[in-house]
């Protein structure tokens, strides 16, 4: 995703499991149900709510289901991909709000995140998600032989299980770092971040906020950056948020 004024990041999580050290529950994506309903708030009409508990409960009920009945996950992992692509994600929409992805079908990369993550952690499918300056993907069962890449923007070639194009998807993203398009601000960024915590709600947010400033919508940009910040503290959102506000950037 590009910004018409500066550049910025887009972005996923960790499923919980059972009897795992508390330093990496620490360090896991924290967004479930709970968390998906906060961000809706943010931007939903008063039907939001009950329309994501009508399309969610069928959406998991059928999946867990099927889960049940494959051999492995990863089998598993390949099928939800399509299903939740095919069930939620219509038509790619730069800036999305996660309110019109589940009205609508509308997303890109960052909502698209969002609803992976969502369901990966509450069907229990380890995961994470990589932020880059441009873009956001999700590993199911990272670091380890299985791992498998989830483009969400691409609803046909999405689902990377290749040890071999997987390395050169990531090395991608890394190069496309380097890129100052024409007409962006270059702040200098350069991020491989695997999120954590609240971060993926920050994200969302910081994601509306870009949306709103470059429509012209300072006061609103601005209440959004701060609101992100206080979900994922990181330096592009500080930087950013001081960009509008036209103050100096904040120290890394």
């Amino acid at each position: 995703m590009r910004v018409k004024i500066i550049t910025i990041l887009l972005l996923a999580g960790f499923a919980a499991i059972a009897s795992v050290p508390k330093q990496e529950v620490e360090h896991r994506l924290k967004f479930g149900i709970d968390e998906f309903y906060t961000i809706l708030l943010y931007d939903g009409s008063s039907n939001s709510s009950q329309l994501a508990n009508e399309k969610f409960s069928a959406y998991f009920a059928h999946l867990r289901k099927k889960q049940l009945k494959y051999k492995t996950q990863d089998q598993f992992v390949e099928y939800a991909f399509y299903y939740i692509h095919k069930k939620l994600l219509k038509n790619y929409y730069e800036y999305a709000s996660i309110n019109q992805t589940l009205e609508s079908g509308a997303y890109d990369c960052v909502t698209g995140t969002a609803i992976y993550s969502l369901f990966f952690t509450e069907l229990e499918i380890p995961f994470s998600v990589i932020e880059t300056n441009y873009h956001i993907y999700v590993l199911a069962f990272p670091d380890t032989k299985n791992e498998i890449l989830i483009e969400t923007t691409d609803p046909l070639g999405g689902f990377i299980s290749d040890p071999q194009q997987i390395a050169a998807r990531k090395q991608l993203y890394l190069s496309n770092n380097a890129e100052v398009m024409e007409n962006q601000i270059d702040l200098a960024w350069d991020v491989e971040t695997r999120l954590k915590g609240t971060d993926l709600m920050g994200v969302l947010l910081f994601n509306q906020s870009i949306k709103q400033y470059n429509l012209g919508h300072k006061k609103e940009a601005i209440e959004l950056a701060t609101k992100a910040i206080s979900y994922y503290s990181s330096n592009r959102i500080s930087n950013y948020l001081a960009f509008i506000k036209g103050h100096q950037f904040a120290s890394n």
